[in-house]
């Protein structure tokens, strides 16, 4: 009996599964036809409506066909992040981040349209680094990670040191994303404790 509602319980994660993929792949087809559909239109202004009609159709379809391949493949990305997740944790936010190698001077911060293979996910029990949206570089819980500046560059160390500096997209304010992660940081369990006024102060906690 338990194995039966075991499987019932992961057809039904499965089948959410798939439904949220589709849901992607819809609303990234109609993201699509919407984008190209009024372009279309303002450069037939003045053909024949049957023509016009046509053209907008074809253009729109395509726009459809690519949107929803997009949004497909997001939504298998995001199902890829979201089944590291733990119990009771959800996904809060996605940064797009060039890596920083030590000793390189740090690229201005780059357009949104910039092309970025990483991007750092932050959740309510840890911060990920993933390559192309699917690929886990890293992962640490809260507790174990220090967020510092170097001007506009954000700094991460760990339990090991440092696992990167990273370039952030020039519509976020890589401050923010500091301030937040210490705020997470302050709220997780096993944290470690701050050191008393008679103590030395530790380097990278």
């Amino acid at each position: 009996m338990d194995g039966t509602v075991e499987e019932a319980a992961v057809g039904d994660a499965e089948l959410a599964r798939r439904r949220r993929v589709r849901r992607s792949a819809v609303w990234g087809g109609a993201a699509g036809a919407a984008g190209v559909v009024p372009v279309a239109i303002n450069a037939t202004e003045f053909w024949p409506w049957w023509l016009n009609l046509a053209f907008c159709v074809v253009v729109g379809g395509g726009g459809a066909f690519a949107g929803a391949v997009t949004g497909r493949r997001d939504g298998r990305k995001a199902e890829v992040r979201r089944s590291t997740l733990g119990a009771g944790e959800r996904e809060m936010g996605q940064y797009r981040v060039k890596p920083v190698p030590e000793g390189v001077q740090a690229p201005a911060p780059f357009k949104e349209d910039d092309y970025t293979s990483y991007s750092l996910t932050t959740t309510t029990h840890r911060l990920q680094l993933w390559e192309f949206g699917y690929l886990p570089q890293w992962s640490h819980p809260w507790s174990e990670l220090h967020l510092a500046m170097e001007d506009h560059v954000v700094v991460i160390t760990g339990p090991q040191g440092l696992l990167g500096r990273f370039v952030l997209a020039r519509n976020v304010v890589p401050a923010e994303l500091v301030l937040a992660a210490n705020r997470l940081r302050a709220r997780a369990p096993g944290r470690p404790s701050d050191p008393s006024p008679s103590a030395p102060a530790e380097g990278g906690s």
